[in-house]
């Protein structure tokens, strides 16, 4: 390879890596800071929430919750409640009345009836 050929290809090597590592830095890095943020917020904000939650659906007296009486308690949305349910591996159940209830997977698991007398 003569001088001049190397100095091509080595200057187009060179524009490629440039061209990868700009967009690395204006695009990829910025985005993935932004969801660290996004996901540290989260936690910050919805982590005692879902603590609380799992404090409320442990009772081995209550294992099956209202969605209404947990939203209350949380202070959550309907959609948010449900969305942190989730998270924490519960599932929901119809409780008498028609009502929305919830409880933890692993003391109400998946293969028991979805409606309930409570």
């Amino acid at each position: 390879m003569t001088p001049l050929e190397a100095a091509v290809v080595g200057g187009f090597i060179g524009g490629i890596l440039g061209v990868l590592g700009t967009l690395v830095t204006a695009y990829y890095g910025p985005r993935k800071l932004e969801e660290w943020r996004e996901l540290r917020q989260e936690e910050r904000e919805f982590g005692p929430r879902k603590a609380l939650l799992l404090q409320m659906l442990s009772n081995p007296d209550e294992p099956i919750r209202s969605l209404d009486r947990l939203r209350h308690v949380t202070g959550t949305s309907p959609e948010e409640c449900r969305r942190l349910l989730i998270e924490i591996h519960a599932r929901g159940v119809v409780m008498s009345g028609g009502r929305e209830g919830w409880a933890l997977i692993e003391h109400y698991p998946l293969d028991r009836a979805s409606e309930v007398s409570t």
